[in-house]
């Protein structure tokens, strides 16, 4: 029998561009989420299955904006 656990986060999707070109993701864990234009709150949950073999899985099941 293998036992599942589900475990969701409060994240923050933040874009920054950079003056070189091109663009960066961050992102941060457990924070408020700042009210700039390019910061994206998010609540993701994921799934980690510990198999009767020790091996094990981990799935994102949700992504849910805040």
């Amino acid at each position: 029998m293998a036992c599942i656990n589900k475990n969701c986060f409060d994240i923050c999707l933040e874009t920054r561009t950079n003056p070189n070109g091109g663009v960066e993701l961050v992102v941060k864990c457990n924070d408020d989420c700042s009210s700039d234009f390019n910061v994206l709150p998010f609540q993701a949950c994921f799934d980690t299955t510990l198999n009767n073999d020790f091996t094990y899985s981990t799935e994102l099941v949700a992504l849910i904006k805040r």
